[in-house]
């Protein structure tokens, strides 16, 4: 059992004067984010939005690194390591993506280029700080020094103890802290209890208190993780314990973009072997961006087709759904062979970590998959005669970040 609040830290709290800042890395497997504040103005958490070769604002940038081939110095990262990629000369690099799934796996196998996974992960995790610090110095702390900083890292709940160890050496190896530090310079959190930390902010206005218990569902792209937390108010703090074993499985919404795909090349039938290459997957990308996040199972969806002469040769457009350049997507159809396929595994979660608790509150939607339209209105009309609340709280995408920050304020402040 876990205990989240002051009493998790001890005395370290007092040790933390001369770290005035947090920063919180939030590595996944696909994306991650940065996020920090300043103990002196607690209430206000910002995000790193602004990226290398990124011509948008995100709170998030890819989790890729680049290589020359046959070497082991990284020479790119995140959105800066894909546009390489683009280039003619990509032959010459080569670019490590999911390496953090391999952490945990007892016998590694090498990446490309001969390097390890731990290896590729504090190669990323020493670029992504170094772009972090000069932007947040450079910003909103312009009087602070890199030895003002204390970190969160967050680190699956799934991972063992061994590897968990070995994010201390690569946090030394890639600059954050150094061996003479205090233990509690680098805090390691479960991306479970981050989330539940960012979730219990919003207790005081949703009127769970003492003895109360809530479910964190944080739902990204690969995989849905959840456990349930329980309130405990005394006279001097207020702090969360896990009463549940956190468990998940590979049903992100990745899974929902594979069976859209398949769903697609069904429905074109034969003539899906003439489209060009990229032709399906690009459908499904627009699909992933324009329609998945705000579909709510009851509308039909339009998505829009490139122009291409490949569809002149289909034999009945009308009968496939084509109409005025729209592929028609009916809701049914949706559901039934894009949606339902996983959205159903998320329910079967949902019920198993219930039958643990014994009584639940409220379910908390985090992550990228948490802010889906559909996967809300799921989950509350299979719970909401047992769960008097299902929510997303604003911004779930950052509830993992930002309840890292969290993390390190409470190591101070208890709050």
């Amino acid at each position: 059992m876990a205990y989240l609040g002051q009493d998790m830290f001890s005395d370290a709290a007092r040790k933390l004067r001369n770290y005035p800042l947090i920063m919180a890395f939030d590595i996944g497997t696909n994306l991650s984010r940065v996020s920090y504040a300043s103990r002196q103005d607690f209430k206000d958490i910002h995000d790193i939005t602004s990226w290398p070769k990124s011509s948008i604002q995100f709170q998030g940038v890819p989790t890729l690194s680049l290589y020359k081939k046959g070497s082991s110095d990284i020479v790119g990262w995140g959105y800066a390591a894909r546009v390489a990629m683009l280039k003619s000369t990509a032959k010459y690099f080569c670019l490590l993506h999911g390496f953090k799934l391999q952490l945990d796996e007892t016998e590694q196998e090498p990446l490309e280029n001969g390097i390890s996974a731990l290896e590729a992960f504090t190669h990323y995790l020493k670029e992504i700080h170094e772009y972090a610090m000069g932007e947040i110095i450079r910003g909103t702390a312009k009087n602070f020094q890199p030895a003002h900083f204390q970190y969160v890292l967050t680190v699956p709940a799934s991972w063992s103890d061994a590897t968990k160890n070995k994010m201390r050496d690569a946090a030394i190896s890639a600059g954050l802290i150094e061996k003479g530090d205090p233990p509690s310079r680098l805090i390691l959190i479960t991306e479970l209890e981050a989330a539940a930390l960012y979730c219990e902010r919003r207790c005081d206005q949703l009127d769970l208190g003492h003895g109360d218990r809530f479910m964190v569902c944080e739902a990204s792209r690969g995989a849905v993780d959840l456990a349930v937390f329980e309130i405990a108010i005394t006279a001097t703090d207020r702090r969360l314990s896990e009463v549940t074993n956190g468990h998940g499985a590979s049903c992100g919404s990745d899974f929902i973009d594979k069976h859209m795909r398949r769903h697609l090349e069904e429905k074109f039938g034969h003539h899906a072997a003439n489209f060009p290459d990229n032709l399906i997957p690009n459908l499904v990308d627009t699909f992933a961006d324009a329609i998945k996040p705000q579909f709510d199972g009851l509308e039909d969806q339009f998505l829009l087709l490139p122009a291409n002469r490949c569809f002149e040769d289909l034999e009945d457009p009308e009968a496939i759904g084509i109409d005025d350049g729209y592929l028609v997507l009916t809701a049914v159809e949706l559901k039934e062979h894009v949606f339902e396929p996983v959205v159903k595994d998320v329910l079967s979660l949902i019920q198993e970590q219930l039958t643990q608790a014994g009584h639940c509150a409220a379910i908390f939607l985090v992550g990228g998959f948490g802010s889906s339209t559909y996967l809300y209105n799921r989950v509350k009309a299979q719970f909401s005669s047992q769960i008097s609340l299902v929510s997303i709280p604003p911004r779930p995408e950052l509830a993992v970040v930002r309840g890292a920050v969290y993390a390190g304020l409470n190591l101070y402040y208890g709050k």
